[in-house]
């Protein structure tokens, strides 16, 4: 960042209506190295100042039409960092306290001595060089905050916020804006705004080349307008706006994006606190922020770009977790079903035996032999369960095709709920049907869907034991780029929930959470088979004591294929 320094050859403005004075003044300083200029009243010193910077004011206390109080008052409007020192003839001790209160550094009675005079101008010209450079390090260390601001947050309208507030803060204005620039429509619109309107606000819509802001971001170029009444380059009516007619219009140029030297915005300032046109010192501070700004801009740009990269790289990694967990559980019901087709029928012609058997001896024995009895009775249960589980095991490795044909949704889940209403009855559940689209037709075969809906809804109601509610809601989820236009069904309890250690392993086999000889643990392996051979997918969402959801999603008819078996 350049250091920002004073005018090697500091101007003075020497205000005196006797000729005398002003020359004799106006040697002395000339040969000690200043730059001097005069004026014989208060009239034109106050114009002189208005279009020039001068370090120290040299002014008489009694002038004609204007006198030098007055003087000192209306210039320290303007310019804020001159020094001023007044000399008079009439010294009063009234005069003068009022002349230090309003801000002159030393105040000379006249005949004055010439060294005397020397001295105080050389002090007065090293107490603003001090002032001056405390305030350059306020306002330098105003814009290094701003390249700060990435760390600390990574809002854009916090980040532009930031830039602005400094800005005003710079330059001591009420109003301003930052506009950036759309690549597409190649418009400038305000991102944030201080002392507008919100109407102004959302409607500003400036084309590259229009308006100031528009010329400004075009041609790449600070515009200071001191006047815009006076000003012929632009036409424009800043007075239901603006409270003064000047104002700075300052490019954000970027250093770095494509081609180099683009415009990314425009900061526009107006209104300064004091009433008086802006300077081109503070022109200068503003290009300074300008260039931290575009840096911080394009930091966040970068940063803003990386988050969006590191969230698709975790929805990829997501996605690449989910898509490993259901290739695990395709293998796991392969293999299983590997093995239910070559030893089912092995085992199930044993058991058969064994059954038979079981009816034999029990007919022999004595019927008064009661525990022999029941001995025998609680053989023939274990081996029907063991018979329930081969037909489990036949069904889940049936590689048979499937008998599709059109259905609807809808007429699927009610003969479903035929089933299990008086379950749900005198369990204490409470069925509700939710049918968005339960028109919607989909390819089928109905008895193997019904049977895994059957399998959830049982389930469901299972997982109530104290009573609750059973939602079952059909609908038509739209196709977007990462879905399918899909029949959705789902079957949502307010039971006691599944923990999450073992939510991922509810599909796997023989897996289950019922006490021993309550179930197989083959029926949402079967549920999972059904709904995998009709090209779907199914999905489980739980919470402990506040109930499931299973999501299946099915092909609608006219985006499936005709299902087929695998």
């Amino acid at each position: 960042m350049p250091e920002i320094k004073l005018p090697e050859k500091r101007k003075v403005l020497i205000v005196d209506d006797e000729e005398v004075i002003r020359s004799l003044l106006s040697r002395l300083l000339k040969e000690s190295g200043y730059s001097v200029e005069f004026a014989e009243d208060g009239k034109r010193a106050f114009e002189k100042i208005k279009v020039d910077f001068f370090n120290l004011l040299i002014t008489d206390l009694k002038m004609p039409r204007i006198d030098g109080l007055d003087v000192l008052k209306e210039i320290k409007k303007v310019n804020p960092f001159i020094e001023v020192i007044i000399i008079t003839g009439y010294p009063t001790i009234e005069s003068a306290v009022e002349a230090i209160k309003i801000g002159a550094f030393d105040f000379i009675c006249k005949p004055f001595d010439l060294q005397e005079i020397k001295e105080t101008v050389d002090r007065c010209l090293e107490k603003q060089k001090f002032g001056i450079n405390y305030i350059e390090l306020g306002e330098l260390t105003a814009l290094f905050e701003i390249s700060k601001a990435i760390p600390e947050k990574t809002s854009q309208t916090f980040l532009l916020e930031r830039i602005l507030d400094s800005a005003l803060g710079i330059v001591k204005a009420k109003k301003g804006s930052i506009l950036l620039l759309d690549e597409k429509t190649q418009e400038l619109s305000i991102k944030v705004a201080r002392g507008l309107n919100e109407e102004l606000i959302h409607n500003t819509r400036i084309k590259l080349g229009e308006r100031i802001a528009g010329r400004v971001a075009k041609e790449g170029k600070t515009v200071l307008v001191m006047d815009t009444d006076q000003d012929s380059r632009f036409q424009i009516n800043c007075e239901s706006r603006y409270e003064t007619k000047s104002f700075l219009s300052l490019p954000l140029i970027s250093k770095y994006s494509y081609p180099e030297g683009s415009v990314l915005g425009v900061i526009n300032i107006t209104d300064k606190i004091s009433g008086e046109s802006f300077t081109e010192r503070e022109q200068t501070l503003l290009s300074i922020l300008g260039g931290e700004a575009v840096a911080a801009i394009e930091n966040y740009k970068l940063y803003a770009k990386l988050q969006d990269k590191i969230g698709i790289l975790e929805h990829i990694i997501k996605e690449l977790d989910e898509t490993q967990n259901l290739l695990i559980q395709s293998e796991k019901m392969a293999a299983v079903g590997q093995l239910a087709s070559g030893i089912a029928h092995e085992i199930r012609n044993p058991l058969a035996t064994i059954l038979m058997g079981m009816d034999a001896l029990s007919l022999s024995l004595n019927q008064n032999n009661i525990e022999e009895k029941k001995s025998v009775e609680m053989i023939k249960q274990s081996v029907v369960r063991a018979n329930n589980i081969i037909v489990d095991l036949l069904k889940f490795s049936r590689t048979s095709q499937l008998e599709a044909h059109s259905v609807k949704l809808g007429k699927v889940m009610d003969d479903v709920v035929s089933l299990i209403k008086n379950r749900a009855y005198m369990s204490n559940v409470q069925i509700n049907k939710k049918y968005k689209d339960g028109d919607i037709s989909i390819e089928a075969d109905v008895n193997m869907l019904q049977q895994a809906f059957l399998n959830l809804c049982i389930n469901a109601i299972e997982a109530m034991p104290k009573g609750g509610q059973l939602t079952l809601n059909i609908y038509t989820e739209q196709k977007t780029e990462k879905k399918e236009n899909n029949a959705v069904l789902e079957v949502i309890d307010t039971g006691q929930g599944i923990p999450e250690e073992i939510l991922l392993k509810i599909f796997n086999p023989f897996f289950t959470t019922k006490e021993p000889g309550q179930g197989t643990g083959l029926g949402l392996s079967i549920v999972h088979m059904i709904i995998e051979r009709h090209k779907g997918t199914i999905n489980v969402e739980s919470r402990l004591n506040s109930g499931t959801k299973f999501t299946v999603r099915l092909p609608n008819e006219k985006s499936s294929n005709t299902a087929g078996g695998t």
